[in-house]
C-alpha cells in the first residue's frame, strides 16, 4: 500500500470515531430533555378547601404514582429506542462519512482533471541557469543549479507534489510502503526505460533504451553508502553518503527492493525526494566517473520526461521532450526547455526578459523587479519566495587557527545579519539559526533568536563579547585575513560590493584593519570544502533538502557525515540527532532538535554560521504559467522535479505575441 492511501484510511477512521461520539451526544442530550420536568400548586382558604385539596392531592398523587409508573416505562422504552437510533445514526454517520471522504476524493480528481484540462501542449521554456557545473552527476554535486538541468532529465524514487510541505508522489517507485520503522518496500514503476536518444545515448559507455531494473537502484545506493567508485577508489563528494549509509541490506524480488535500515529513521521516506537523489545508469555514469568534472550532455542520460541535447557551460543547454516518457500522453506539458547563460551579466539578462526571449527573471535588488513589473504590468506577474541556499559565513574550524572555538565564535557573534539583509535584500529576508526559517516545523522562532547571543537586537552586547573573545584568543596577531566572498554572487550588480562590505563589517567588531574581502569561483570552493581546506567564506550555501530539519542536521554535524567540512565530533550531538532521528513523537523531536541548536550556537556554530534566508520577488509574462503555491507565492524549497511535470506555456495568451523564443538543439 501507498503512504497516500494509508492516511487516507486513517483519516476516515478519525473521522468515522467523532461521527460516533457526535451521535452518543446527541442520545444522551435526548435522554437528559426527558427527565427535565416542572411541577407547581396554588394556596386556597377555608377547611372544605383543604379537605378538597387535600382530597385532590390524594387523587393526584395516586394518579401522578400511576402517570409516573408509566412514564418510567415510557422512557425506558424510549431509552432503548434512543439507543438504537444513536447506534443506527452512528453507524449511518461512519457510512456517510466514508463516503463523504470518497466524494471529497473524487471531486479533488475530477477538480484536478479540470485544471489539467485548461492546461496546453507544446513549446519550449527559457530560463536562465547560473554557471556552477562542476559535475555532472547529481550524486556527487552541491550545486543547484545542476540540479536545474538535471532533475528535468533524470528522475527520483518519489518526488515532492508539495515541496514546502513535504507530501510526497511516486516516481521511479510508484508505490511504497513501510511495514515497520526499519523497512521500506519500494515498488517500481512498470514500463520505464533510458532514454534510447541524444548525446547521451550515443557514447558507447551508455546502455540506451533498456529498461530499469531493481539492480539500477542498488547500484545508486551501494555507490553512495559506500563511497566507493567503479574503480574502488573511495570519494569523499558523495553528500548523501550519510542518508544511504543508514540502509543495511538491501533485497531484491521481483520489481521491488526492500531496503533494511539500520535502525528507525522518521526522516528517510522524505529523503527519497530530495532534489540531489537522482536516479544514474550504472554503465555511462560508472563508465565516465574519471571525467566527472567534464560537463557535457553527452555523459547524462536519464528516464526523466526530458532528453538532455545540449550542455556547454557557459554557452547554453536545452532539453527536449522523452518521447517515450512512462508519463505520457498527460505529462509533461512542454516539448523541452532551453537555459541561457546570462546570471552573471544583469544588464543583458533584463534586456533579454525585456525582449522577451526569456520567460521569467529575478535581480538581487527588489527594486529592479519591482520596476520592470510597473512597465510591463499588464503582461506580467509577481511571486515571492524564499530562497532554499541559505546565506552562511564558514569558518574552517578544523585547522589553525580557527580550530580556537573563542575565534569561532567570535566570528559568529560578530556577524551583523539584520544589516546584511538591509544592505543587500532591502530588508527582504528574515535571520536563521542553525535550522532556516524556512524549515518552520524545526526552527527557532525569530522571537527567541532576538534574545540568543549573535542574533540580538541589542548588537552592542554581541561585539563587546566578539572583541573580548577575538583579543583573547590571539586574534589580533593573526595579520592580514583574506574572507572569500563567492565570484557568482559578486558579479551581480547590486552585490558587488560585498567583499568589502563582510571585511567593513569585520574590522569595526574587532576595531582592526586586517580584514579583506576577496573573491573566488564557486569551481574552487565546492572541492575546497570537500577538501576541508577552505579559506573563511561569505555567500550562499547548498540548499536546504527536505522540509525535515533533522537530516540537515545530521549532515552537517554528525561525526563523518558527508558535509560535516569541519570535522565536528561530539558525543552529545551524535547521540541526541540520531535519537531524534528515530522520534516519532513530534514535540520530543523538536525539543531534541532545538537542544543541539543551542548548543551549537554557544559553540560559535562550530564555523558552520548560517545568517539568513532571504525572499525574492520573481517576475514571469503571463503566458508562463508556472507551478506556484498561491497567485502571490513561489516554492521556497527546491521544486524542480515538480516543475518539469507541471509547467506549461500558454502561447495563445496575448503576452505572447511577440515572445523570441530561441529554438533547442534537437535530438
Amino acid at each position: 500500500m501507498s503512504e497516500r492511501s494509508y492516511w487516507q484510511r486513517m483519516g476516515r477512521k478519525r473521522m468515522s470515531r467523532r461521527g460516533i461520539l457526535r451521535a452518543s451526544a446527541r442520545a444522551g442530550v435526548g435522554a437528559a430533555g426527558l427527565a427535565l420536568v416542572g411541577c407547581g400548586d396554588d394556596d386556597d382558604d377555608g377547611q372544605q378547601a383543604a379537605a378538597q385539596v387535600q382530597q385532590q392531592q390524594q387523587a393526584m398523587q395516586q394518579q401522578q404514582a400511576e402517570q409516573q409508573a408509566m412514564q418510567q416505562q415510557q422512557q425506558q422504552a424510549m431509552q432503548q429506542q434512543d439507543q438504537q437510533q444513536a447506534a443506527q445514526q452512528a453507524a449511518q454517520q461512519e457510512a456517510q462519512e466514508q463516503t463523504t471522504d470518497e466524494q471529497a476524493e473524487q471531486q479533488a480528481a475530477q477538480q484536478q482533471a479540470a485544471v489539467a484540462s485548461t492546461k496546453k501542449y507544446g513549446g519550449y521554456l527559457i530560463e536562465q541557469s547560473a554557471n556552477v557545473y562542476e559535475t555532472y552527476d547529481a550524486q556527487r554535486t552541491v550545486a543547484s543549479p545542476v540540479l536545474q538541468v538535471l532533475a528535468r532529465v533524470q528522475s527520483k524514487l518519489l518526488r515532492f507534489s508539495n515541496p514546502d510541505t513535504g507530501e510526497l508522489v511516486g516516481d521511479l517507485a510508484e508505490t511504497w510502503e513501510t511495514p515497520d520503522p526499519t523497512t521500506v518496500v519500494l515498488h517500481l514503476r512498470e514500463g520505464v526505460n533510458w532514454h534510447s536518444e541524444g548525446p547521451g545515448a550515443n557514447n558507447p559507455a551508455a546502455a540506451p533504451g533498456r529498461a530499469l531494473t531493481t539492480q539500477d537502484i542498488v547500484w545508486n545506493i551501494d555507490r553512495q553508502r559506500n563511497k566507493l567508485l567503479e574503480s574502488g577508489e573511495e570519494a569523499g563528494n558523495f553528500g548523501r553518503s550519510a542518508y544511504w549509509g543508514g540502509v543495511a541490506t538491501i533485497d531484491q524480488a521481483g520489481n521491488s527492493v526492500t531496503l533494511n535500515l539500520v535502525e528507525p529513521d522518521a526522516t528517510f521516506v522524505q529523503g527519497f525526494a530530495n532534489e540531489f537523489n537522482l536516479i544514474n545508469q550504472p554503465e555511462l555514469v560508472g563508465g565516465t566517473e574519471d571525467q566527472y568534472t567534464e560537463v557535457d550532455a553527452s555523459k547524462v542520460i536519464g528516464t526523466g520526461p526530458n532528453i538532455l541535447t545540449r550542455w556547454d557551460p557557459g554557452e547554453g543547454i536545452s532539453a527536449v521532450q522523452n518521447p517515450a516518457f512512462y508519463g505520457l500522453p498527460d505529462k509533461p506539458y512542454l516539448d523541452g526547455w532551453v537555459w541561457v547563460q546570462t546570471f552573471q551579466d544583469p544588464n543583458a539578462y533584463r534586456i533579454a526578459f525585456e525582449q522577451k526571449q526569456v520567460d521569467s527573471m529575478t535581480d538581487p535588488d527588489p527594486n529592479t523587479i519591482f520596476a520592470i513589473h510597473d512597465d510591463l504590468i499588464d503582461e506580467t506577474y509577481l511571486t515571492f519566495q524564499g530562497v532554499a541556499n541559505t546565506v552562511a559565513i564558514f569558518t574552517p574550524s578544523n585547522k589553525a587557527p580557527w580550530n580556537d572555538l573563542r575565534l569561532t565564535r567570535a566570528i559568529d557573534l560578530a556577524i551583523n545579519r539584520r544589516q546584511l539583509i538591509q544592505q543587500l535584500h532591502n530588508g527582504l529576508g528574515k535571520v536563521s539559526g542553525p535550522v532556516s526559517w524556512m524549515q518552520e516545523a524545526w526552527t527557532i522562532s525569530q522571537e527567541d533568536l532576538e534574545t540568543i547571543p549573535g542574533y540580538r537586537i541589542d548588537k552592542d552586547a554581541d561585539i563587546e563579547e566578539a572583541r573580548a573573545l577575538w583579543n583573547a584568543a590571539g586574534g589580533p596577531e593573526l595579520g592580514q585575513i583574506d574572507w572569500v566572498t563567492s565570484e557568482l554572487w559578486a558579479s551581480r550588480a547590486a552585490w558587488s560590493a560585498t567583499p568589502g562590505i563582510i571585511a567593513e563589517m569585520f574590522n569595526q567588531a574587532f576595531d582592526t584593519d586586517q580584514f579583506n574581502g576577496i573573491t573566488k569561483p564557486y569551481l574552487e570552493i565546492i572541492p575546497s570544502w570537500i577538501a576541508k581546506d577552505f579559506d573563511p567564506f561569505f555567500s550562499w550555501i547548498p540548499n536546504i533538502e527536505i522540509p525535515d530539519a533533522r537530516a540537515d542536521m545530521i549532515g552537517a554535524f554528525t561525526t563523518g557525515a558527508g558535509s560535516n567540512y569541519w570535522d565536528v565530533s561530539d558525543p552529545y550531538i551524535d547521540e541526541t540527532l540520531v535519537a531524534a532521528k528515530q522520534e516519532l513523537d513530534y514535540d520530543t523531536a523538536f525539543q531534541m532538535i532545538r537542544d543541539v541548536q543551542d548548543y551549537v550556537m554557544e559553540r560559535g556554530q562550530f564555523g558552520r554560521s548560517i545568517c539568513y534566508n532571504y525572499i525574492y520577488p520573481w517576475i514571469g509574462y503571463n503566458y508562463n504559467k508556472i507551478e506556484k503555491k498561491s497567485d502571490e507565492e513561489g516554492w521556497n524549497f527546491l521544486a524542480v522535479s515538480l516543475q518539469a511535470m507541471e509547467h506549461y506555456l500558454d502561447l495563445d495568451d496575448p503576452s505572447a505575441s511577440d515572445r523570441q523564443a530561441p529554438e533547442a538543439t534537437p535530438i
